[in-house]
């Protein structure tokens, strides 16, 4: 029993370690999880206090695997552990059952586990807190009490500072697809063998006949008697997913701003759109269309498009794709499926905007310098000066410069008005903004889709600080960051190597087998 119950406190121990580790460095992305358990819970009032639970939350799982792991405090620590866990497995079965958010980031982004899996490892790890709950009182600490309080309080403010030193500068070790040396373009393929391995969908219909709705499958669809009315498309089997599947980078057009490109194009999912009803106005998109009631008024923003050249695609309740006008919307039972916007003067000269130049970006042979902003109106404005030098550099030494963004047209335009910046801005899908770098601004460094170098914001280099040779530069500065995680870790390990080889050590005299 003995050994059981050793066993379960440093098993418990260690992958709480490691669990509260990997949070702790990355306290940002720990928030992005928090904020999605909200939203799935409806409690979207909590958002603002994400970083303060991420934090909390991180730091205690981190110090109660330090806890159990060193045996300090074994009676409260036993507690909290057995607290977490009766808290986290029914949470975990419900995220299991119910699928709101995909992944519970119970590991950050070290190990990505889906919903059941963590309910499963939850299971495992409670069946080890019930025996270390159990044998609490059996635990003996090699330290007196005043001992164990004294390093449980330096290993939580050793936590603070470090958390507190990645959430400003960046994570200390990056395990996410955008780390440095990572190619972007390696990270967005599918490997061979899991090219058949793809999404299966289950597709059910809604018909109706005299005021009753039944459900059909796509093999067992009724007569030409029954009305369709819905259609319900659900996932059944998620496929392989490349670890970069959002990397989408596109032109921002700001009239009067930004200059004309050559190339024409208008991406129909960036308009918005005014329509009336009885006095009533309201705006949309495409994915927010009113019924056939509404009566079109204009293109908002990007007044001179001509609303007659937006082409709209729907399937009737036919299964027949039809083409319709955005003055002119068919009726409920039409399922929207595309758009575009297409020059009826010449139809293959596509207008400007929204053009997606990733591959021509990722391509470059020449050194390519990302300014991410992922919300303007929450962008730390002190650092904008340091992002300005950057363009300039960029521009008087012939290199590329893109200041990428997820704010809408309007909000940038308004942040143009005001900070009057020398740069172009791109959009990009605001999750794949804050996966790359946590931090806005945050800058990186890349040639030829790889990863060369990122910057925190308070981090952003001046001019001066930048060598001609910027890949070797990159690289030294990478490989001395590297080597001192290594040291840390060197540390750690022989911490936790001398502590099991001292818990073993007693084990043996106490029961004479030495």
């Amino acid at each position: 029993m003995k050994f059981l119950r050793n066993f379960s406190r440093l098993f418990t121990g260690i992958i709480f370690i490691f669990s509260g580790f990997v949070k702790v460095i990355d306290p940002l992305g720990s928030a992005y999880k928090f904020t999605d358990y909200f939203v799935a819970m409806h409690l979207d009032f909590l958002n603002e206090g994400a970083l303060v639970f991420a934090i909390l939350m991180s730091i205690a799982e981190l110090i109660i695997g330090i806890a159990l792991v060193f045996n300090l405090l074994p009676k409260i620590a036993a507690w909290l552990l057995l607290l977490f866990m009766a808290f986290f497995t029914p949470l975990t079965l419900w995220l299991a059952v119910a699928d709101p958010v995909s992944d519970c980031g119970c590991f950050g982004d070290a190990i990505i586990l889906t919903n059941w899996q963590t309910f499963y490892k939850n299971l495992v790890i409670l069946a080890f807190t019930i025996i270390v709950f159990w044998q609490r009182k059996l635990f003996k600490p090699a330290y007196n009490l005043f001992n164990q309080w004294a390093l449980t309080i330096a290993f939580t403010i050793a936590s603070f500072v470090l958390t507190l030193y990645c959430l400003y500068n960046l994570p200390i070790v990056d395990f996410r697809p955008y780390h440095i040396g990572a190619n972007i373009q390696e990270g967005m393929q599918i490997p061979e063998e899991e090219k058949e391995n793809v999404d299966i969908y289950e597709s059910v219909f809604i018909y109706e006949k005299n005021g009753e709705q039944k459900e059909y499958s796509e093999t067992e669809l009724p007569d030409s008697t029954w009305t369709f009315v819905n259609a319900d498309h659900k996932l059944v089997k998620k496929g392989y997913e490349p670890p970069i599947h959002d990397f989408t980078i596109e032109p921002i057009f700001v009239p009067g701003y930004s200059p004309e490109p050559e190339n024409k194009y208008v991406n129909p999912w960036d308009l918005e759109f005014e329509f009336t009803k009885d006095g009533e106005t309201i705006t949309c998109d495409l994915d927010s269309l009113p019924d056939q009631s509404w009566n079109f008024k204009k293109i908002i923003y990007n007044t001179k498009l001509n609303p007659d050249n937006l082409k709209l695609y729907f399937l009737n309740e036919e299964g027949e794709e039809i083409i319709a006008n955005i003055k002119d919307l068919p009726d409920n039972n039409s399922i929207f499926l595309d758009a575009e916007y297409i020059d009826t003067e010449n139809e293959n000269f596509l207008l400007k905007y929204g053009e997606d130049i990733t591959n021509q970006v990722l391509e470059d042979e020449s050194y390519a310098f990302f300014a991410i902003m992922t919300l303007l109106d929450e962008v730390n404005e002190k650092h904008l000066d340091k992002v300005a030098q950057i363009s300039e550099f960029c521009k008087n030494n012939n290199y590329k410069f893109y200041c990428i963004t997820a704010s809408n047209l309007e909000e940038v335009s308004a942040f143009i008005n005001y900070h009057k910046p020398n740069y172009q801005f791109y959009n990009m899908d605001p999750i794949t903004l804050k996966t790359i770098v946590r931090s806005n601004p945050g800058l990186v460094l890349v040639k030829k889709g790889t990863v060369l170098n990122k910057w925190a914001a308070k981090n952003i280099p001046a001019p001066e600080q930048l060598h001609n040779d910027l890949t070797a530069n990159s690289i030294t500065k990478h490989q001395k960051a590297k080597n001192k995680y290594i040291y840390l870790t060197y540390i750690f390990g022989t911490l936790l190597f001398m502590s099991l080889f001292h818990g073993f050590y007693k084990y043996l005299k106490t029961n004479r087998y030495i």
